[in-house]
């Protein structure tokens, strides 16, 4: 079969970016062949395999919402009709929509979504009807079917339910432990890692300063260890040197992504979200979850509070425990009771193996109901446009606040 991956990666490595890599290898594996059409892939091109066909469009992608715009791409990019199309948000599934009208071949449209609060913020926005995010929000409530949305949270389900009366399915997100290096864990006391971008929904990179100076203020021996890029990288480090901490937190710049579980070696707790956190945890480091633009240091707890296959909490439950807290709290587990921190989160994560993932993956698209096609709908960006260019002071503060959906 041929899959179509669609999806406007800024470039830096993610969870959406480590998850795209991860499927393409395993559906190549499988016998599969992936072309994947992205905005960026500059700094984890690498991961894909050689086999997959990139199209990386660069300002070019913004093309794609406009539908004879993204008919030229395709023929010049000599993309041949796929059997499923997969997006990666909200936004691509608009464009996933288009190609399968382009192509009229049937195919199956898999819209997926793997980000946090994007029904919630949009709703709250208030977009009116005519506007670009109202066009894609409706796009994807009114034609996607239900069995054609995959989920990674059961917080986006029960959100989705609460605001719009919409359902999706849960996907546990695949996991491969056989793209790490060998390592071997031998947890030191007191080492905390985390590993992630360095950007907004990671906020957690902030207040995990400040723990770090009170934990030290209350004897214990801890170092943070943090690895990624991203903007908060120069704040972080000017709060740092404000802290007098550079001996005890070091920001360690981005790894490979195949050194993962040997930076984690000797990590004696993991703080982190998304994707990360439960690579950590089936490398059986006991970790504490993050939660998104969090800047009070609040958690969920440990991977294993969250439901089954699922990367985050039920029904919207808001962050009760204290982050600093749960930190305390592992560090002084007894050996025996660190070791069974660290089978609990392992087992927890088990449904997330790569096999059984993915083979839940091709179930979806065997039983995914077909998109419904609205050549019609796909022309309203050219009017828009033009009322882009009538009134550019209006529509630059729509274009910003568009841009800060996830």
């Amino acid at each position: 079969m041929h899959y179509l991956f669609i999806y406007s990666s800024p470039g830096i490595l993610g969870g959406i970016e480590t998850l795209i890599a991860r499927m393409s290898r395993w559906l190549i594996r499988e016998g599969n062949q992936v072309t994947f059409i992205a905005k960026k892939v500059d700094d984890w091109g690498h991961l894909l395999p050689k086999e997959v066909q990139v199209f990386a469009l660069g300002p070019r992608y913004a093309e794609l919402y406009y539908y004879f715009h993204a008919g030229k791409i395709l023929k010049e990019c000599k993309i041949s009709p796929p059997d499923v199309i997969k997006s990666f948000d909200v936004q691509a599934s608009w464009i996933a929509c288009q190609m399968a009208s382009f192509f009229g071949n049937r195919c199956k449209v898999i819209a997926g979504n793997y980000n946090p609060f994007v029904f919630r913020d949009h709703s709250a926005a208030g977009w009116p009807s005519w506007e670009r995010p109202s066009l894609l929000f409706r796009n994807f409530f009114e034609c996607i079917p239900p069995s054609a949305r995959l989920f990674c949270g059961q917080d986006q389900l029960d959100e989705l339910r609460a605001l719009y009366q919409q359902s999706a399915i849960l996907w546990p997100l695949p996991m491969d432990a056989n793209e790490f290096l060998p390592a071997v864990r031998q947890p030191k006391a007191g080492k905390i890692v985390s590993v992630g971008r360095l950007s907004p929904m990671k906020e957690y990179n902030f207040y995990m300063i400040d723990i770090v100076r009170r934990l030290l203020d209350k004897g214990h021996a801890v170092t943070w260890s943090v690895y990624g890029k991203g903007e908060f990288e120069a704040p972080m480090r000017d709060r740092i040197r404000q802290c007098n901490l550079e001996n005890a937190i070091t920001l360690e710049g981005e790894v490979p992504y195949n050194r993962f579980w040997q930076v984690l070696a000797d990590a004696s707790v993991f703080v982190g979200m998304g994707t990360s956190i439960f690579e950590a945890a089936l490398f059986k480091v006991p970790n504490i979850t993050a939660a998104p633009f969090d800047l009070e240091g609040l958690t969920w707890g440990p991977v294993y509070q969250f439901p089954k296959g699922s990367l985050g909490p039920a029904d919207l439950a808001p962050p009760r425990l204290k982050v600093i807290d749960e930190i305390e709290r592992i560090l002084s587990l007894s050996p025996s009771g660190y070791r069974q921190e660290a089978e609990a989160v392992y087992k927890h994560v088990q449904e997330h193996e790569m096999q059984a993932s993915m083979q839940r993956f091709l179930e979806a698209v065997r039983d995914a109901q077909p998109v419904t096609l609205r050549k019609w709908s796909y022309l309203a960006h050219y009017p828009l446009g033009l009322l882009r260019r009538a009134r550019p002071t209006f529509y630059r503060a729509e274009k910003q606040a568009s841009e800060r959906l996830p």
